[in-house]
């Protein structure tokens, strides 16, 4: 029960463009071990643009991946230049059922 609560909590505080950056660290359609990605932030903000057509500043979009290493669904590698952010391992079933109940929860079919 308290996985669900915890769920539904980050669920309430995320919107498409936080589950769109998960999806590029944590769905690959690969096999393991090569089932996650890491991300350079230059390369990211260039993917997001392109194939996302996410139009936020390169500012608002470090600002999420902040928000989601805070909340301990990414990690930045410190010290890097450029920025390194790379997905949890120990999270990633966790994360996967978090983008699944999101794109429940609100209906999103466009993300299946």
């Amino acid at each position: 029960m308290q996985r669900q609560v915890t769920l539904i909590n980050l669920i309430e505080r995320m919107d498409k463009i936080d589950i769109i950056l998960l999806k590029k660290f944590y769905f690959t359609s690969k096999d393991f071990p090569n089932d996650m990605q890491v991300y350079a932030f230059p390369i990211l903000i260039k993917e997001l643009r392109e194939v996302h057509k996410v139009s936020l500043t390169d500012d608002a979009i470090r600002k999420r991946l902040k928000k989601l290493c805070e909340l301990g669904l990414l990690e930045h590698v410190k010290n890097s230049n450029p920025s390194i952010f790379l997905p949890i391992e120990e999270k990633k079933n966790f994360v996967e059922e978090l983008i699944k109940q999101f794109i429940s929860y609100i209906g999103l079919e466009i993300f299946i």
